[in-house]
């Protein structure tokens, strides 16, 4: 089904009594998964929710078996990353067919090339379907921000927001978060306390600066378009690398203990699996040794940028940038 179609649906009150939401745009399936439940007018009571490893198939089944103890209705939700075999949604598809006021609503966040054959469960005659979203256009997305500054408080007009969503290279995420950081100042958004508040890092890709450094390449044009941006200070710049590796150590130290890549147990959400399968690879680059060394030199590099009088940041920080990449 296609988004336009299902938002039709929801304004109508007339969706199917099974849904599967998933695709590239993690933002969108939370989103219209909590405007679902809200449609539905869903009491906690009412609902069984799973989230990600607590799936019990016996318990969902049972679930929409039976009749409502202290409600109308029972309203399964499962919220995962792993796939979920065609024959366990067949049988719950078709619970929630069978009963008048049953409700089955599965989000899924894993990788949408294993959703498409799941999603074959979710049938029409069996008053179910599925919908997938994509990273929203430009004018999508700035609906969903304003809708969401509504939703806060926040007075925000519309070419701030474009501002903001160009600022973080189309990260629809980033942006939702950035709002509720501007919500503190409680006075009209300009683009101007975008400039002064948010890293405003995205633009040029924080994150595809940091992977360009930690794989010895040449970071220059990169690095000049981050100190051009004016709100990318040095201190900012060592600390967002900081982070970034203190994540890499965390992956790196999970599979050394486990075994295997498992993003949500470390960072208690999952990661896209482009990202994910990224920093798996990327993590395991380096020995305990060389993160030490890592952490020690961006360590003492903070220190000075801070603490040190009448001194060049920027050849500071040039100097350490050379030093980290001849550490790897």
């Amino acid at each position: 089904m296609y988004k336009r179609e299902f938002e039709n649906l929801l304004n109508n009150s007339k969706l199917p009594k099974s849904l599967i939401l998933y695709g590239s745009c993690f933002y969108q399936n939370n989103y219209f998964g909590n405007k679902i439940l809200k449609n539905l007018n869903a009491l906690p009571e009412e609902k069984l929710l799973f989230y990600y490893d607590e799936y019990d198939f016996t318990l969902a089944k049972n679930f929409l078996s039976q009749s409502s103890l202290f409600g109308d209705r029972n309203i399964l939700i499962i919220k995962t990353d792993k796939t979920i075999t065609k024959k366990e949604l067949d049988i719950l598809v078709e619970l929630a067919h069978k009963n008048s006021t049953n409700h089955f609503l599965f989000q899924f966040f894993g990788d949408d090339s294993k959703a498409k054959n799941i999603a074959k469960a979710f049938t029409v005659k069996k008053s179910a379907n599925f919908v997938r979203f994509f990273k929203p256009n430009q004018g999508e997305a700035i609906f969903l921000l304003q809708s969401r500054a509504k939703e806060i408080g926040l007075d925000i007009g519309r070419y701030a927001l474009s501002h903001l969503y160009q600022l973080q290279n189309e990260d629809i995420t980033l942006c939702i978060n950035d709002l509720e950081k501007l919500n503190i100042l409680d006075k009209e958004i300009e683009i101007c306390d975008i400039d002064k508040l948010i890293y405003g890092l995205g633009s040029v890709g924080m994150d595809g600066f940091i992977y360009e450094l930690l794989q010895k390449k040449d970071i220059r044009e990169t690095y000049s378009r981050l100190m051009d941006l004016g709100s990318a200070d040095e201190i900012r710049i060592i600390n967002a690398i900081e982070s970034y590796i203190g994540q890499l150590f965390q992956f790196y130290s999970y599979i050394k203990i486990n075994g295997n890549f498992d993003a949500r147990a470390v960072l208690g959400y999952p990661l896209p699996p482009a990202i994910a399968q990224e920093r798996s690879r990327l993590c395991m680059m380096f020995s305990t040794k060389t993160y030490n060394d890592m952490f020690t030199l961006l360590l003492q590099s903070e220190y000075s940028l801070k603490k040190m009088q009448n001194i060049d940041k920027n050849s500071l920080l040039l100097s350490t940038l050379i030093k980290l990449q001849s550490l790897l």
